[in-house]
């Protein structure tokens, strides 16, 4: 009867281990973007972001440090906090909001950018442009 109990457990931590791997949790995104989106929210950050936060995300005087904010364990690590950021600013600090200017698959893009220049993923510079 002891080695059925085990059995038994052991076959329930396996399942919830191999279904935990095939669902991302919320906060993780696919780690798969498109160059289309790279490409996207480098342009949409070039145009919006960077006269404030600096050109590629690195570090400007004038405004927050973007790659630490989305880096593990910054105020806007996870999308959504980023996504309400951009959306509605940061007025007290002079930060506009982008909701009028920014359509939310812009937005998104600019977060997967800015996610991927903070985790080193995607390197300074314009990226390649997408061909279709």
């Amino acid at each position: 009867m002891g080695r059925s109990v085990w059995y038994s457990a052991l076959a329930l931590t396996m399942s919830v281990a191999a279904e935990a791997q095939e669902k991302p949790s919320a906060q993780e995104k696919p780690a798969a973007q498109s160059q289309e989106q790279i490409y996207e929210g480098w342009r949409q950050y070039s145009v919006h972001c960077a006269r404030c936060h600096g050109q590629d995300g690195l570090p400007n005087p004038v405004a927050a440090n973007l790659l630490v904010s989305v880096a593990p364990g910054g105020p806007t690590a996870d999308r959504e906090a980023f996504v309400e950021v951009v959306r509605k600013g940061r007025p007290e600090r002079g930060m506009p909001g982008f909701e009028k200017a920014l359509t939310p698959e812009q937005t998104d893009a600019i977060y997967l950018y800015v996610k991927g220049r903070a985790e080193k993923k995607i390197p300074p510079g314009r990226p390649k442009e997408a061909k279709g």
